[in-house]
């Protein structure tokens, strides 16, 4: 594509180069909003004592993946298990109608739906929120990555199951996928009181260039991120939440395995930017491993398919795994402790951040039949038991 710029633009744009750029971009220590302590100041922090590998501990059967959910497929009021559906078209049951449903048709319904009856609430106060507020308009990358990626992180994969009311008895069945969109849309959306720590910050810039001047868009400090990661995935061997993509598009993934390898010692000729301290730069090549998104529900694997989709079986052992790779220099003092680095990869995470989610003991707002939310701890249970 070619552009036309206008003098004033051209100047304009010579002006923006000529500007002093935030201290972040300069300063090779970490500032107060990428210090590793944001998680854990017991963090070990010499490089020597860190492991080189790790991953997540397989026996919680944790790091699952899910849908995202997007928001033009009508979140978690999406009937995902129906060809072709449209939210905005679609109609929730009345309750005479409901009653002549067989389980079958039943399980069809969205999760938001099947939510709902199983509350009791035939007037679908829940799936009806979520189609008036969700656009089908809205840009395809947006839904509720967010909310997924932290369930996967804190719960273990749900298995099918068939909720019965105990005062009608009627029976709800709840795939694997429905109770993995009601966690994430509950932890995205109503768990709002959870205390979240983060490392880094978020850039919602179009362009790093141009948007770059407050620091958002420097990402993740490299020396904080690799700290965080041995400290994590290789001794405590929990994932962590990172939103891989650097730019404004949020892509949230639950990263679940590192290896490093360490491809430079340098003890001299040191660089003129090193912080203060530094007596020895090691360049470091790291591999993270991250749970991708589920696609086409007739085969949940195929990234070719042209929307995401739930799956109604769990899908540890077979889900879509991938890596990327980033590349940097971390800076040791006398103790080889890490007290600074630079990216020398373009790829780097924007925002990586923890939250330890808990599931509501009982309504939110009992005035509001679309915020009770009571019911999922059970279903949760009901879903994860003997696991």
């Amino acid at each position: 594509m070619i552009l036309n710029i206008s003098k004033i633009q051209a100047l304009s744009f010579i002006a923006l180069l000529t500007l002093p750029m935030h201290s972040a971009l300069a300063d090779r220590t970490w500032d107060d909003a990428n210090s590793p302590d944001n998680f854990d100041s017991r963090y070990i922090k010499n490089f020597n004592h860190l492991p080189l590998t790790g991953e997540i501990d397989h026996s919680t059967k944790r790091g699952w993946a899910d849908s995202y959910w997007p928001n033009v497929n009508g979140s978690i009021a999406d009937r995902w298990q129906v060809k072709g559906s449209k939210f905005k078209e679609d109609h929730s049951p009345s309750y005479s109608e409901l009653n002549n449903m067989s389980d079958s048709q039943i399980d069809l319904l969205s999760p938001a739906e099947k939510f709902d009856i199983a509350r009791g609430k035939f007037s679908f106060p829940v799936a009806t929120f979520i189609r008036k507020k969700t656009k089908d308009t809205d840009k395809d990358w947006r839904g509720i990555c967010n909310g997924w990626t932290h369930s996967s992180l804190n719960y273990a994969e749900p298995n099918p199951i068939v909720y019965i009311d105990p005062t009608t008895k009627r029976k709800i069945p709840f795939g694997s996928g429905d109770i993995k969109g009601l966690l994430a849309y509950y932890h995205a959306k109503k768990d709002i009181y959870s205390g979240a720590k983060f490392i880094g910050r978020s850039c919602r810039a179009g362009s790093r260039l141009f948007f770059n001047l407050n620091g958002a868009c420097t990402d993740v400090h490299p020396a904080s991120f690799h700290i965080m990661m041995a400290n994590e995935l290789g001794i405590k061997h929990q994932g962590f939440a990172a939103d891989r993509d650097p730019s404004v598009q949020v892509w949230n993934q639950p990263f679940v395995k590192f290896q490093s390898r360490i491809d430079n010692i340098k003890t001299s000729d040191l660089s003129k930017k090193a912080t203060d301290g530094t007596r020895k730069e090691v360049t470091v090549t790291s591999t993270l491993t991250y749970v991708n998104e589920l696609y086409d529900s007739n085969n949940p694997m195929d990234e070719t398919a042209e929307h995401v989709a739930p799956s109604y079986t769990p899908v540890l052992g077979t889900q879509k795994l991938k890596t990327i790779e980033y590349q940097y220099v971390l800076e040791l003092d006398y103790n080889d402790r890490i007290i600074g680095g630079e990216w020398i990869s373009d790829l780097r995470p924007d925002l990586i951040w923890k939250q330890d989610f808990k599931l509501p003991g009982v309504s939110i707002d009992e005035n509001k039949d679309s915020d009770d939310w009571s019911l999922l701890a059970k279903l949760v249970k009901l879903a994860t038991e003997n696991l």
